[in-house]
């Protein structure tokens, strides 16, 4: 076998590789010998005809499985020659097989990333106090109001500024419709509305009163498409509402099972201590990663990139899609979010062998009680027993995935204990 080598990419190889002719007449030879003995030719016994007819009736068979062997066991012996450490699986092209005598393919192939670790001992963290105020407490209890508030129809009066208009709404621009007509559609009248001037020319309006209104869209509206233009908005008014908040007293408390003000207050206080606990743990957390992808700088290889960047413009695009942005005009800004996102990504794969190398220095491992731990978690989370997240996670081929990411939780916790760690207001 020959091969050559060259780099393409940054970590990445490609493989030039050469079968000789009598290695390929060896492996026809093993792999006609083996189909000989279940070979079903018309006029003779299974396993009993002779090997030139074997071979006429089993060509293709035979070739396929030649290049099944050939070529993986070739470009492990190139690997192994060219000291290569290889990373995922091979893209194999331009395979030539003429005549059955002569075989050459291309393996591109990611490489291990060469550097040596440093500074991923004794880093300096600030961690934020877990510390909650009366003001943090009156903002929940705030929230919760608003929460069970309840929603009044007004029947006599005109609508005002802070109240609702339920309401059936056209909007176009320059003629042309921007949406299909939203019913029952809330508004709340207020000064900062995302259409500056919409709610205050709502003012006034009585229950099944129709209004034309114009109003412009601000400059920096999230939809380029839109921003600066002015619309021309046909609202009916169906009902007119205004909101009454609960009053904070002991009964209020009693709706979230609490006997008194104080205790839910005491309830509130604990709940908002436990998030800014782990606020601090997740900032502190945050500022050790960023701190050795910072330190340790060394290529990494494209195609781990690029993958990395799909996922990630793919999971932004799911929030907004949730939040009611449409698929069609998120896909159209593919280009300018990769761009956006391109140096997060690199930083992310980069981390991902810091962290594998941390773990083989200091000799950290999953054991199986580490997964039985994941799995009795995820069983919780699910409300499945621990015993079908296993066996999902075994049928679905996840299992080694899901060592992966206990070990990098562990490799994290481990530069947190090693970290020098100071507490900040």
């Amino acid at each position: 076998m020959k091969s050559k080598i060259r780099n393409v990419e940054e970590c990445t190889s490609l493989l030039e590789i050469n079968i000789p002719k009598e290695d390929i007449g060896k492996a026809f030879d093993e792999v006609y010998d083996e189909i000989a003995k279940y070979a079903n030719i018309p006029g003779f016994r299974v396993g009993k005809a002779p090997k030139e007819l074997v071979k006429k009736h089993y060509e293709k068979n035979a070739k396929e499985e030649v290049l099944k062997r050939l070529i993986p066991d070739a470009y492990r012996n190139a690997v192994l020659e060219h000291k290569l450490l290889p990373i995922g699986m091979p893209e194999i092209s331009d395979v030539n097989f003429e005549n059955m005598e002569r075989l050459s393919f291309k393996a591109k192939v990611n490489t291990k990333p060469e550097f040596k670790l440093k500074n991923y001992k004794g880093l300096k963290v600030e961690k934020k106090k877990a510390k909650v105020s009366d003001d943090d407490i009156n903002k929940m209890l705030e929230n919760l109001q608003t929460m069970n508030a309840r929603y009044v129809a007004v029947e006599d009066r005109p609508v005002r500024m802070g109240e609702y208009v339920v309401s059936d709404m056209d909007c176009s621009i320059e003629g042309k419709p921007v949406h299909k007509t939203r019913e029952n559609l809330w508004l709340f009248l207020e000064k900062d509305s995302l259409v500056p001037g919409l709610g205050e020319k709502m003012v006034g309006m009585t229950k099944g009163e129709e209004r034309d209104i114009e109003a412009v869209f601000p400059e920096k509206h999230p939809d380029k498409n839109l921003a600066g233009k002015l619309a021309k908005y046909h609202i009916k008014a169906k009902e007119i509402k205004r909101r009454e908040l609960p009053e904070l007293n002991d009964e209020f408390a009693k709706t979230f099972g609490k006997d008194s003000m104080a205790l839910l207050k005491e309830e509130i206080s604990k709940e908002l201590e436990m998030r800014a606990k782990a606020e601090a743990e997740i900032d502190a957390e945050n500022q050790v990663l960023n701190k050795v992808i910072d330190d340790n700088v060394f290529p990494v290889p494209p195609s781990f990139v690029a993958r990395q960047l799909d996922y990630m413009v793919e999971d932004a695009k799911r929030h907004l899609i949730e939040k009611g942005f449409k698929k069609e005009d998120l896909d159209k800004k593919d280009g300018e979010v990769k761009e956006k996102f391109k140096k997060e990504a690199a930083r992310k794969v980069r981390l991902l062998f810091i962290l594998n190398d941390i773990a083989v220095q200091e000799k950290i491992e999953v054991a199986d009680a580490d997964l039985a731990g994941a799995y009795k978690v995820i069983s919780a989370q699910a409300g499945k027993s621990e015993e079908e997240v296993r066996s999902y996670y075994e049928k679905e081929d996840l299992v080694d995935d899901l060592k992966d990411k206990i070990k990098e939780g562990k490799v994290i916790q481990f530069l947190l204990k090693n970290a020098v760690i100071t507490e900040k207001e």
